[in-house]
Parts: structure tokens; C-alpha cells; sequence
């Protein structure tokens, strides 16, 4: 049984035809979904592309098109408040990251000034002791 390498169907993850049982191998992938559309090339599955155009049709047989621009400009303006909102979200998390990174430096500076009084002190000690 060959398989060819672009299928119009969906092939299960499952199913044997995705593993080459005679090689090494990897299954075959060109029917699996991809964030850009299938590996093979094509934007869409049939099955999406279809349901797609069927979508496509209801909407373009049910709304003019000033009621389609409409629902497209609400899409579009809740979209804008989304990212309006993720926009603030990572101004808020940038100043409390700086904040952080100020009192770290601090933390860090009287560490240091900390431990240079304490050799220092050592120091005299150990000079007193020794001079004594």
C-alpha cells in the first residue's frame, strides 16, 4: 500500500498509514495542522476550507454588507481593547520589574559595604591584638 505525500483527508495520528513500519522513519506530518496552515502547503484542510465556505455563505446570505463592515468593526474594536489591556498588564509588570532590579542593587550595595566594615573591623582588631 503506498501513501502519498499529500493527502486530501485527514489522517488520524493514530492510524498505521502514519508510521513506515520498513524504515526509520518519522510519521508522516504533511496532514498535520500547522499555525500557518498544513505542512503540505495548502492555508486550510478540506474539511476546514469547507466549513470555512459554508460560514462564508451563511453570513454573506443573512447580512448586507454595511452590517458585515459592522460586526467587522466590533470585531476589530474588541480586539483593540485586548491588547490595550495586555498593553498595560506589561507596563504594571515592567515597573515592578525596575523596582526590583533598583532594590536588588541596594540590597547588593549595602551587602557590600556590610562586609567591607566587617573585614575592615577585623582588620583593626587584629592589629590591636598584634601591637599589643
Amino acid at each position: 500500500m503506498t501513501v502519498a505525500a499529500h493527502s486530501h483527508t485527514d489522517i488520524p495520528l493514530t492510524s498505521p498509514i502514519r508510521t513506515h513500519s520498513k524504515r526509520d522513519l518519522p510519521p508522516s506530518i504533511f496532514s498535520t495542522p500547522h499555525p500557518h496552515g498544513l505542512l503540505s502547503g495548502h492555508p486550510r484542510s478540506p474539511n476546514a476550507q469547507r466549513a470555512f465556505d459554508a460560514r462564508k455563505a451563511t453570513i454573506m446570505r443573512t447580512m448586507t454588507a454595511a452590517q458585515i463592515e459592522a460586526a467587522y468593526q466590533e470585531k476589530v474594536k474588541e480586539i483593540l481593547e485586548v491588547v490595550e489591556e495586555d498593553r498595560k498588564m506589561n507596563e504594571e509588570v515592567e515597573r515592578k520589574v525596575e523596582l526590583l532590579r533598583k532594590q536588588r542593587e541596594m540590597e547588593r550595595r549595602v551587602f557590600w559595604k556590610m562586609r567591607e566594615e566587617r573585614e575592615r573591623g577585623r582588620e583593626e582588631r587584629e592589629g590591636r591584638e598584634g601591637g599589643a
